[in-house]
């Protein structure tokens, strides 16, 4: 099946597909290794609300 945009842009280059696969990886790296501690840790805990949320969501289906 080929892509639309595949009209525009035959062939394609393995070196630019690499290149853009290793700057994907660096800027989430990047990402990762700037977001401080406490973010981290109210991302989890906004996850663990929304964990607990669906639990009693559940629980309460059957009544």
């Amino acid at each position: 099946m080929a892509y639309p945009y595949e009209k525009c842009y035959p062939g394609g280059s393995k070196t630019l597909t690499i290149a853009g696969y290793v700057l994907l990886a660096a800027g989430i790296l990047l990402v990762f290794c700037c977001i401080p501690v406490w973010a981290w840790l109210a991302l989890l805990g906004i996850l663990l609300i929304a964990a607990g949320f669906v639990l009693l969501r559940i629980s309460q289906a059957g009544r």
